[in-house]
Formats: C-alpha cells, structure tokens, sequence
C-alpha cells in the first residue's frame, strides 16, 4: 500500500459474505451475532493464507444480533425518503446530517485484533456518498433517471451522504483499522458517463480520501466492472489504491495497462475473475493467470494480487488454497 517492494507480493481476496456463509457455517445454523461472523472471517482468511482481513461490520458491536437476511452490512443514516424522485425536494435539508452516533466501545475491529494481534492487516470498509445517495432511492433505475432529471438535487443528496461516509471512516481509523475500503459499486461505465463520474463521484471520494490523508489509515477504491476509461480520474480522487480492475469478459482492464497508466499514482489490487477463473477454470488456467498477473502488477511494488470483486460464494477452498502457493513460487522480489 506504500508501493514499495516488500519481501512478496502480497496475497489479500475479499470474501463475499456468501462464500463465508458457505465455507463456514451449516445451512441451518447460520452465525447469529457479529462476533461468530468476525471470527469465522479470520478462520478462512487464515486457512486461505491472505495477508489481510476485510470486516463486514467494523464498527458493529460483536454482541449484536445479525439480520436474518444480511441485507446490508451499514444501515444507511436517516434522510427524506427513500423517494422515488427529487422533483419538488429542497436540496438545502441535505446539506448537513445530523450527528452520527458514535459506535460502540468494543467493536468487531477490537474483538478481531484480540484474535489476530497487532502484526496483521485489518481493514474496514465504507459507501461512498455517490453509491448511499443511489441506495436511498427504491430502485436503480429510478436513482440513474433523478441523476439525469434532477442533476442538482441529486448533488445535494450525495453531500449529505458525503459527511456520513466521512463520519465512518474516521471512526474506523480512530479505533485502528489499517486500511478503509470505499466500496463505490454503481461508479463504472455501465452506470454513468465519465462526464457524471467526474461530477457527482470524483468530489464524492475525494472528500472521504482527503479526510483520511492526516490518519495511519490507507484508502482505496472499490469499483467492479468496467472502468478502463476512468482509471485516471480514480486516481485522481487521491486515493492511496485502486481495486478490482475486473478483466474482459467482466470488465475492460488488462492489469499491464493500469500498471503503465495509474501504477504510480496508486497501488492496484485485483485483477483475477472469481468467476469466470477460480469458480469455472481449470488449476492450469489459474496458475497461468496468476503468473501474469505478478509478471504485470509487481513490477516497482505497490500490487496485491486479489480477486477482481469478491469472492464468488461457490468458489471451492481447495482453488483459493493454491494461491498462495503460487504467490510464494512466482512473487518474491529480490
């Protein structure tokens, strides 16, 4: 994340709460308070070999009772609505949320650095405002048609929902988190131009990268997808990384590329098909595409070697154990 050369590249996938689900938990008994689920996150993070643990709750108490069906893993603050349109909303009652509540003592964070100790990477994760203010709406359509119909308002949505991603990742830093994944899913090119990702994301992230510039806390950008004809404006939002980079056919990024365009701006994170590869390739296929991967992204530092996205819930253990592996074989320096 420094982008610098380390002994190895380092070897850090998401897990979807899917394939954690899956691997970890009988169908009938599936985990009933944050603590189980924290815990069984570092179970397979370690039996996986990864370098890094991502929390699905960071700031949640690890007494508190998950939700049947996992919908979302940060309930969205209040805000008029959810709406189906802007038309007739004053913008002016989004500018400033009121006060967040400040989370719990002991969080998931806390209880997963008692497991893992202080010589391990944990990271938290928060929305941008960008990706809340679409969440607010009911549905994605009618989110992309106020974006078009209401650009203004729209703006103003986002700015509320900016000071509330801002107001959780400094709690996360504040309590010790390593790094802050800013998950902005609905960012590339299959959602919105690069004109509107200019717009209303640009500013959205880089407000959420320049709070966190002052902390110990790294940050990095989370869009799946295609996002070939944004990579610099990613960057440019002053992020410390940029993840996914989904290659064809689910994306429109070879890793060498971004290398040469943003790799020295950014470290770069990603690169493999979760699905396409590990859940449906052959280990032949997934140690070629390991190998180029290194070959791509290693060079000068600043690469670790990840699924795209997450990782697909049906992803066999056996596939995600050979990676490291592979990583020790053909991803030292020096």
């Amino acid at each position: 994340m420094e982008r610098r050369e380390a002994d190895r590249v380092p070897l850090w996938c998401q897990l979807s709460l899917g394939h954690v689900l899956a691997e970890a938990f009988p169908p009938a008994r599936p985990p009933r308070t944050v603590a189980q689920l924290t815990a069984a996150e570092y179970a397979l993070t370690q039996r996986y070999g990864f370098d890094g643990l991502l929390l699905h709750y960071p700031l949640a108490s690890p007494e508190t009772q998950l939700p049947a069906s996992f919908e979302e893993a940060a309930s969205l603050p209040p805000a008029p609505g959810p709406g189906e349109s802007l038309a007739g909303v004053d913008p002016d009652s989004w500018e400033r949320p009121g006060p967040q509540p400040e989370p719990p003592g002991r969080t998931s964070y806390h209880l997963a650095r008692e497991i893992v100790g202080w010589d391990y990477h944990i990271g938290g994760w928060t929305g941008d405002g960008f990706s809340f203010a679409v969440q607010w709406f009911r549905s994605l359509e009618q989110a992309m048609l106020s974006l078009l119909e209401h650009p203004d308002r729209f703006q103003a949505l986002v700015r509320y929902f900016d000071c509330v991603s801002v107001a959780s990742a400094l709690a996360q830093s504040r309590r010790g988190v390593d790094s802050l994944h800013i998950s902005s899913p609905y960012a590339g090119a299959s959602f919105i131009s690069p004109h509107a990702y200019q717009r209303f994301v640009l500013p959205s992230v880089r407000r959420l990268a320049e709070a966190l510039k002052p902390t110990a806390t790294f940050s990095y950008l989370h869009t799946c997808g295609f996002v070939g004809d944004r990579l610099e404006m990613m960057a440019d939002t002053g992020v410390d990384g940029i993840e996914c980079m989904d290659p064809p056919p689910l994306g429109d990024v070879e890793l060498g590329e971004a290398k040469r365009r943003v790799g020295d701006r950014v470290f770069l994170k990603g690169n493999l098909d979760s699905v396409n590869l590990l859940l449906r390739g052959t280990d032949e296929q997934v140690a070629r595409a390991v190998r180029a991967c290194l070959q791509a992204g290693m060079p000068g530092g600043g690469y670790i070697l990840s699924t795209a996205c997450s990782v697909a819930p049906e992803v066999p253990s056996a596939r995600l154990r050979r990676l490291l592996p592979l990583v020790e074989e053909s991803g030292r320096y020096g």
